[in-house]
C-alpha cells in the first residue's frame, strides 16, 4: 500500500508537471515570436524612415534584378546592415524575396497599399516596410512599390526547457521523498486498522488500535471508531451472555415449578391439588408473559408490530392502565397512588400500546419500590418548545446506580441494583423505549430523587392539538 500511494502521488505530479511544462513552453514560444516580430518591424521602420529623403525614384526606370541590387546596395550603405529589397508590381511580389521566408508569407497587397507587412514563419521573424512607390506615368510601366525587408531567427526556448527539466527533476525527487513519508503515515494507520478489523471479525473483541501522536485526523478518527466499535461489541457480548443467563433462569424457574407440581398432581402426591393447580397456572402465565415480551422485542426489531393510531386521552389511559395493576400492588403491600389526570392531554397514539408502556413502567417500579408508587400526568411545554403530554411513574426504591442510569433502556441490559421483589420479565424497559420511540415520544429516567433513593420514569408525547403558549 505504501508503494502504491507514493507511486500515485508521484504520477500525479509528473502529469501536472508535463501539462504545465507544455503549456509554459507554448506560451513562451508565442511570446518570443511576438517579441522578435516587433523588434524586426521596429528596425525596418527605422531604416525606411532614414531612407525616405533619398533620390531612389530614378532607379525604377529599369525595375529588374540590376535595379533591385542597386537599391539594396544603396540601402545597405545608408543603413549599415544587410537586408533584402522587395519589388511589388500591382500588388504582386516580383523581385528579391527574403532568404529564409517564402514569398507566400509576405502580404504583397499590404505593401502595395503602402502598409508594413510582418510575421513569423518557420522560426524566422520578418518585416517589410515600403520605401517609395512609383506611378505608371513615371516609369511608363505598371505601379511599383519598393520595400525594405529584414528577417531574424526567433530565439529558441530550448534553454528554458533545460532549466524547466532541471527544476522538474528536483521537484520530483522532493515529491518522491514527501510522498514516501505521506504514504508511510497513511498506510501505517490503515494497515493497523485493517488488521484490528480482521481480528474483531474473527471474534477478538479485546483488540484495540493504537493511535499515534502524529497522524492525520482521518486516520486517528478511523482508529478511534474501530476502538469504539470493538468496545461496544465487547459490551454487547457481555450483555448478551448476561441476558441469556437471566432468561434461562426466568425460564427454568417456572418450568421447574410447573413440572414438579404437575408430577405431584399426576401421582396424587399433593394434599391440595387445587392449590398445586393454581401454582401451575400462575407459573404458566409467567412463562406466557415472558415469551410475549420476547416476541414483542422481536417484532419491534423487525418493524412488524402494528400501531392503531387514534386520538387518546393520555392521562386517562395512564390512570386506567395503572388501576388495572392495583391487585398486584395490594398483594405486594405497596401503595399505588394514581393522581387524577388533567384535561387536555390528547395525543395521537395506539391506546393499547400506550397502556402497555404505563403498565411496564408501573411493574418495573413495583419491582423495586419499598412502600409507594406514584403515577401522574401533566402538560409541559419546555421540550423542543412544543406542548407535550407527560406521564410520570415514581417509586421510593433504592434508586439506580449512576453507571447504570444511561443504559437501563438498552436491550439485554441487566441492572446491578437488586429488586425488592420479583416482578415482570426484565424486558419491560426495553419494550417501553421502543414503543415510545414508535409513538414519536421520548422516555428518560431520573435517579436518585433524594438521599434515600427513588426513581422517576418520564414519558413525553406530543399533544394532538395546537401548541400551548
Amino acid at each position: 500500500m505504501r508503494a502504491r500511494i507514493a507511486l500515485a502521488v508521484v504520477a500525479v505530479l509528473v502529469g501536472a508537471l508535463t501539462v504545465a511544462g507544455a503549456l509554459s513552453l507554448t506560451l513562451e514560444r508565442h511570446a518570443a515570436d511576438r517579441r522578435a516580430e516587433a523588434t524586426v518591424l521596429r528596425q525596418a521602420r527605422a531604416l525606411a524612415a532614414s531612407l525616405a529623403a533619398k533620390p531612389l525614384a530614378s532607379l525604377f526606370a529599369s525595375p529588374d534584378e540590376h535595379g533591385s541590387q542597386a537599391i539594396l546596395h544603396l540601402v545597405d550603405s545608408v543603413a549599415g546592415t544587410r537586408g533584402a529589397v522587395l519589388v511589388v508590381t500591382d500588388g504582386r511580389l516580383r523581385v528579391d524575396p527574403l532568404a529564409h521566408v517564402p514569398a507566400s508569407a509576405v502580404d504583397a497587397s499590404a505593401l502595395g497599399a503602402g502598409k508594413a507587412a510582418s510575421g513569423v514563419t518557420g522560426g524566422v521573424a520578418f518585416a517589410a516596410v515600403p520605401i517609395l512607390s512609383t506611378s505608371p506615368a513615371l516609369a511608363g510601366t505598371a505601379r511599383q512599390t519598393v520595400a525594405y525587408a529584414l528577417e531574424s531567427p526567433v530565439s529558441s526556448p530550448a534553454s528554458s526547457a533545460r532549466y524547466y527539466l532541471l527544476a522538474s527533476g528536483i521537484a520530483l525527487v522532493v515529491a518522491a521523498v514527501a510522498a514516501s513519508e505521506i504514504a508511510r503515515r497513511i498506510s501505517r494507520g490503515i494497515v493497523a486498522a485493517s488488521g484490528a478489523a480482521a481480528r474483531v471479525a474473527a471474534g477478538d473483541l479485546e483488540v484495540r488500535v493504537e493511535v499515534p501522536a502524529r497522524v492525520y485526523p482521518e486516520i486517528a478518527g478511523l482508529a478511534s471508531s474501530l476502538n469504539t466499535m470493538a468496545a461496544a461489541l465487547a459490551r454487547a457480548r457481555h450483555l448478551e451472555r448476561a441476558f441469556l443467563l437471566s432468561i434461562s433462569h426466568d425460564l427454568r424457574t417456572p418450568l421447574t415449578s410447573i413440572l414438579g407440581y404437575a408430577e405431584a398432581i399426576a401421582d396424587h402426591g399433593t394434599p391440595d391439588p387445587a392449590r398445586a393447580a393454581e401454582i401451575v397456572v400462575a407459573e404458566a402465565r409467567r412463562l406466557q408473559r415472558l415469551i410475549g415480551d420476547l416476541l414483542d422485542l422481536a417484532r419491534l426489531d423487525a418493524h412488524q408490530f402494528s400501531l392503531h393510531l387514534a386520538e387518546v386521552d393520555a392521562g386517562q389511559c395512564a390512570a386506567d392502565a395503572a388501576d388495572a395493576l392495583r391487585y398486584a400492588f395490594e398483594a405486594a403491600s405497596v401503595e399505588l397512588v394514581v393522581e387524577p389526570p388533567p384535561d387536555g392531554l390528547v395525543v395521537v397514539a395506539d391506546p393499547d400500546r400506550l397502556a402497555q408502556v404505563v403498565a411496564n413502567l408501573a411493574e418495573n417500579a413495583l419491582k423495586f419500590a419499598r412502600l409507594r408508587v406514584l403515577v401522574r400526568s401533566e402538560v409541559r411545554s419546555e421540550v423542543r418548545s412544543e406542548a407535550h403530554a407527560v406521564l410520570v411513574v415514581e417509586d421510593d426504591g433504592p434508586g439506580i446506580a449512576p453507571e447504570d442510569l444511561p443504559h437501563i433502556f438498552e436491550r439485554l441490559f441487566t441492572s446491578s441494583r437488586q429488586p425488592t421483589r420479583a416482578a415482570g420479565t426484565g424486558l419491560g424497559l426495553a419494550i417501553v423505549a421502543e414503543l415510545v420511540s414508535a409513538l414519536h415520544g421520548e422516555v428518560h429516567a431520573d435517579s436518585p430523587l433524594g438521599p434515600d433513593g427513588g426513581t422517576r420514569m418520564t414519558v413525553h408525547l406530543p399533544l394532538a392539538g395546537p401548541r400551548v403558549r
